[in-house]
């Protein structure tokens, strides 16, 4: 949680806005922001927009609702920048079977459509690092539930992922093959994570 005050005070500096989402790790705040938001769109008091898309027999619904009168969160001014706070609740069907899941962000803005398009681009990256990471490290597959070892272990893969990661995009070796090159060389390992800094042996 201070890491991301941090960023948020940082970004706030800069001139810039932000949009942070709220998890489990905040459990004290998230649960008070889920609380007031669900309270305000049960009688309608917060206005709703709704965006649905279509592809490929899969129906994707999202709504958003966006408060600003926030005055009662003790924790505001913690959140540099904090104008309001925010709830995106995505609809998926696909056949059958529909899903529902409320996201909820604290947000340094009052625009429902920016809110709209920074979500939807961290879904984005979301779901496009999910795919690479199931793939080259068989993400999916884990079955690591005890204590934080899911977290830890994802943590750990998503570092890894981001060292093997070409930095040129011109680059033709693959993942991996970069992998598996890092797996079996030491040198070529080494220069993956400390480039040219590359400590020396004595």
């Amino acid at each position: 949680m201070g890491g991301q005050k941090t960023i948020a005070k940082q970004i706030h500096e800069a001139g810039g806005d932000s949009v942070l989402a709220l998890k489990d790790n905040h459990p004290t705040l998230c649960e008070e922001v889920e609380r007031w938001l669900n309270t305000e769109t049960s009688p309608g008091r917060l206005p709703q927009h709704e965006t649905v898309e279509k592809d490929h027999g899969r129906i994707e619904i999202r709504r958003y609702r966006l408060g600003d009168e926030i005055d009662w969160l003790e924790s505001r001014h913690e959140w540099a920048g904090l104008q309001a706070l925010g709830r995106v609740e995505s609809i998926r069907i696909i056949g059958d079977p529909t899903t529902t899941e409320f996201r909820y962000f604290l947000c340094s803005h009052t625009n429902w459509l920016r809110l709209a398009t920074e979500v939807r681009g961290h879904w984005g990256i979301e779901n496009g690092q999910h795919g690479v990471l199931d793939v080259q490290f068989g993400e999916d597959a884990h079955r690591a539930r005890k204590d934080y070892s899911a977290t830890h272990l994802g943590q750990i893969r998503r570092m890894a992922l981001n060292v093997i990661q070409p930095n040129d995009p011109a680059a033709q070796e693959s993942l991996r093959r970069r992998k598996r090159r890092a797996m079996l060389n030491d040198d070529y390992r080494s220069r993956l994570i400390f480039g040219d800094q590359m400590p020396q042996s004595s």
